[in-house]
């Protein structure tokens, strides 16, 4: 090409597919076929070439040819120049690499595309909001939830789900644009949208899509099962310092879940919500960190002989007294444990607790009591865990008949073979086997003939209903008959008062266990008291 832009194509036979004179054929013929979107991009750099009188430059871009087909053309430009640095000509090469850019593509879209929606991914989502927070960026991050996408699936099956996910795709593309909108989970969509954004404007965008979403599955489905719920979280300026990607992402959805539990189909990520959300994330993050840094303790409830009153044992109650937010109960965080995996850590913590307990009661008592300690069937579901459960007691040197096993989620034990596999193996070994919170829920009698335990714990739940009801008392009078046949210990827990204790005593439970008798205490008190 010289510097008048004439240029002169030597390998006639390439540029024989491309609507271009082969001699003397002026650059504007050669950016008349290229793609409109490159166009702009491709005159700028041989400006910049020219100006700065760069040697070599190398560019990208698609042209059309004879057929109505782009293709893909790698350009390399050098330029020559005289003495005085004035332009001579410049000399180039293209070459064909359509191929090299769709195999590209497909790279891509294997890396960074949701194969059900063509959307970009969670991967994709990621890099993106790590750009936005190093070039301290303004955003809206919104999460789209279907809450009861899994139902749909249950009932009508996968095709039927990917249909809704789909459905929502649509409203989101054309609400926001397919730019902006991720698939980061099967059953969620996060819009990103950089710029700065008032709350009022984002709810009248969203209420909008949300009205859109309703009117398009009321017509594809005749119910009122599928809704979406939305977690918004604004990002500024002032805490791109202080976030990470995937602490945003997970605030987003966080605010969302947690607006679909109080009903609420738009949540923002704002003051009044934001300490239960850390708190939680707290939860979700802290536990391992917690045990590492022994902030978890264990209080044991003492469990009395129905006819003599003395403690033949102790249920461990594991505590997490926490720098941060002090003491945190059980029913906080056992159920984020489950959800994330943490308590089988867990579990194997408030074993090794127990054992240090056992230990330090034998010597100061030259004899062994008896402990609880209770099992997640997540815990029971690992492979190794009947290896390693009988590995730690046997570390502090102690017997399996000094602990007991409480389970709960007697339901899925049932229906679990592996799960009873492991229970007869720990039977086996020696240990005994509780059934907890028995009547607090559904527990067939299947259990009784399924599940391989030596004890039944009846909950509190059941011994406050005996008290008006001469029907459950009679029923349990029947349980405990039917234990004692087959040789099943029956503790009562949860007392609370007198009258509570000769009702359960009257029914035939060897067991007694609560406030009534005693509260629940510090290792330290159980092996200083008199009573043990």
């Amino acid at each position: 090409m010289t510097p008048d832009n004439m240029v002169n194509f030597y390998n006639t036979h390439f540029y024989e597919n491309f609507d271009v004179s082969l001699h003397g054929s002026p650059l504007d013929e050669w950016i008349a076929i290229m793609h409109p979107d490159d166009k702009s991009q491709f005159i700028e750099n041989i400006s910049t070439q020219v100006t700065e009188k760069i040697t070599r430059f190398i560019s990208q871009y698609r042209v059309h040819n004879r057929q109505g087909e782009y293709h893909w053309i790698e350009a390399v430009g050098v330029i020559h120049a005289d003495d005085s640095g004035n332009l001579l000509y410049m000399v180039g090469a293209h070459k064909d690499i359509t191929e090299k850019k769709q195999y590209e593509d497909k790279l891509y879209q294997l890396a960074y595309c949701d194969s059900l929606t063509g959307f970009n991914n969670r991967r994709k989502l990621i890099e993106t909001l790590t750009e936005l927070l190093e070039a301290k960026s303004h955003a809206a991050i919104m999460t789209f939830g279907l809450n009861k996408i899994n139902q749909i699936m249950d009932v009508f099956g996968y095709q039927a789900g990917n249909s809704i996910i789909l459905l929502c795709a649509e409203c989101l593309k054309e609400a926001f644009g397919s730019k902006n909108v991720y698939k980061t989970q099967p059953d969620e969509f996060v819009v990103l949208q950089k710029g700065v954004y008032s709350e009022s404007v984002l709810k009248q965008q969203i209420a909008s899509v949300l009205t859109d979403f309703e009117q398009r599955f009321r017509s594809f489905h005749q119910s009122t099962l599928q809704s979406l719920n939305v977690g918004v979280y604004l990002l500024k300026e002032d805490n791109c310092l202080s976030e990470d990607a995937e602490s945003l992402l997970y605030k987003s959805t966080l605010i969302m879940r947690h607006g679909s539990e109080k009903d609420d189909c738009i949540s923002f990520y704002a003051d009044e919500e934001k300490r239960s959300i850390e708190r939680h994330l707290f939860l979700e993050t802290g536990l391992k960190k917690a045990i590492t840094d022994k902030e978890l303790y264990l209080l044991f409830q003492p469990i009395v002989c129905a006819a003599t009153g003395k403690t033949v044992s102790v249920e461990s109650l594991v505590r997490w007294n926490s720098v941060r937010y002090g003491e945190i109960m059980p029913t906080e965080f056992i159920s984020v444990a489950e959800e994330n995996g943490d308590i089988v850590e867990l579990g194997y913590h408030v074993l090794v607790l127990a054992c240090e307990f056992l230990n330090q009661y034998r010597e100061a008592h030259s004899r062994v009591i008896k402990a609880s300690v209770n099992v997640s069937v997540i815990q029971l579901m690992q492979p190794d865990f009947v290896a390693h459960f009988l590995a730690i007691v046997r570390h502090y040197q102690l017997q399996p008949e000094n602990l007991t096993i409480e389970m709960t989620e007697s339901v899925i034990l049932e229906s679990n073979p592996f799960a009873v596999q492991q229970l007869l193996a720990l039977d086996e070994a020696g240990f005994t086997i509780s059934l907890d919170d028995f009547g607090s829920g559904y527990t067939s009698f299947n259990t009784f003939f399924s599940i391989p335990f030596t004890q039944l714990k009846l909950d509190r739940a059941i011994i406050k209903k005996m008290e008006a009801n001469s029907a459950v008392r009679a029923y349990v009078k029947f349980l405990v008959s039917m234990c004692n046949e087959k040789g099943i210990t029956v503790v009562a827990e949860g007392i609370e008062d007198y009258a509570q204790a000769e009702r359960v005593k009257e029914a035939g439970v060897d067991l007694i266990q609560g406030f009534y008798f005693h509260k629940p205490k510090s290792g330290k008190a159980i092996i200083e008291s008199e009573t043990v």
